[in-house]
């Protein structure tokens, strides 16, 4: 079988843009991006908080005539995939495959198509918004801008695409039927989205606790949402050797299944041939919701060895979207690294005896696990070690 590495890694969020060197330093600091929504009012709404992407940031990282062309969220997944080819030195190649994840897509731009033909008939359709009302909008953006001219594909699911996006890639490139192949995920927060959700008691609101994410913590009330793009580059380790590229971490195996009781953890660790008490640290997909963060912990401790192994969630800096998997997944490169694992940042009252508090803390060069799982959904497991 083929050996996977990633090589390049960019980042388009409020908790930071840039590519590998950019993320150290962000986990390091704990700043989280959660806050205020500013992109619109949410007078009336039943939740206040999300994870934004400052509106500065696009435009520095998007020339003028994108900035016209392209919605919002395309830009967003524009900007992370030429921060990921920069990052791994593969700048006009053009034989590569990408995967793009995303829950809700481009939402705002279906939003005013549809509002416009509500408003006016047909004379309201709007041709230039039609085009970013189909899921794939965001990948074929990326797949325009940078000239690639491998598959595209799009995956939509709840909760885990972009986990999903990253282990379908490795699949891919383990396999031998990819040589390199750039995935991730990307979401933008949406009005109708926020107010949809928060509606549905879907996400944290002040209900007897204050708004805010906390995983695996007695107070957790909800989800707070993110948006914001994460891309990687997934190569083969004989292709990132032959072109003299560095190798940030190797994915040893990646397994997805539907079903929370579905063995998805057994099965990658079985391909990585890793034992579960080799796995020293964990990045789960916990966004904060109990029931959401219980079907996790089942899945974790259905697993043998991994019930008391360290385990965190990114999602108190970068909120809840499909660009958290791929996070935790770049950020798990930098663990297998540098051998620090950033703790939940708002743990207080633990739930789980493995849950890490805030701050960093030190975990052994060995294998670890990147997992997420949606209640009732899909599972993803990835396995990632130092090379």
């Amino acid at each position: 079988m083929t050996r996977v590495v990633v090589t390049g890694v960019g980042i388009v969020s409020g908790v930071c843009t840039g590519g590998a060197a950019a993320l150290g330093p962000a986990l390091e600091s704990g700043r989280s991006a959660i806050g205020p929504v500013t992109a619109f009012s949410t007078d009336g709404f039943a939740c206040h908080l999300a994870a934004e992407v400052p509106s500065a940031t696009l435009v520095d990282l998007i020339d003028v005539s994108e900035g016209r062309r392209l919605s919002r969220v395309s830009q967003l997944a524009v900007t992370a995939g030429r921060l990921a080819v920069r990052d791994a030195g593969i700048e006009g190649h053009p034989d590569v495959h990408l995967v793009v994840g995303t829950e809700f897509g481009d939402l705002r731009s279906t939003e005013e198509f549809a509002a416009g033909y509500l408003a006016r008939g047909v004379a309201g359709l709007s041709p230039l918004a039609f085009p970013n009302t189909v899921m794939n909008t965001m990948a074929s953006a990326v797949a325009i801008a940078l000239g690639l001219r491998g598959a595209s594909i799009t995956l939509n699911c709840r909760r885990v695409p972009g986990e999903l996006a990253v282990a379908r890639a490795v699949a891919l490139v383990a396999g031998g039927r990819a040589q390199r192949v750039i995935a991730g995920g990307v979401d933008e927060v949406s009005p109708l989205v926020f107010r949809v959700l928060g509606g549905f008691g879907a996400l944290s609101c002040e209900n007897g606790h204050a708004e805010g994410c906390r995983p695996y913590d007695r107070t957790a009330n909800g989800a707070v949402l993110g948006e914001g793009a994460a891309f990687l580059v997934i190569e083969s380790l004989d292709s990132a050797r032959t072109r003299g590229a560095r190798a940030l971490a190797e994915i040893r195996a990646a397994a997805w299944h539907s079903g929370v009781r579905t063995p998805t953890i057994e099965t990658a660790l079985a391909a990585a041939r890793v034992s579960a008490d080799q796995i020293a640290w964990i990045y789960s997909a916990a966004p904060g919701d109990p029931r959401e963060d219980a079907a996790q912990l089942r899945a974790l401790r259905h697993s043998p060895g991994l019930g008391e192994v360290a385990l965190t969630s990114l999602a108190p800096l970068a909120g809840a979207h499909a660009g958290l998997g791929p996070l935790h997944v770049a950020a798990a490169t930098w663990t297998a690294a540098a051998g620090w694992l950033p703790g939940i940042a708002t743990l207080a009252e633990p739930l789980a005896t493995a849950a890490v508090g805030p701050g960093l803390h030190r975990v052994a060069s060995r294998p670890g696990l990147v997992h997420g799982v949606a209640r009732r959904g899909d599972q993803v497991a990835l396995v990632v070690a130092p090379v």
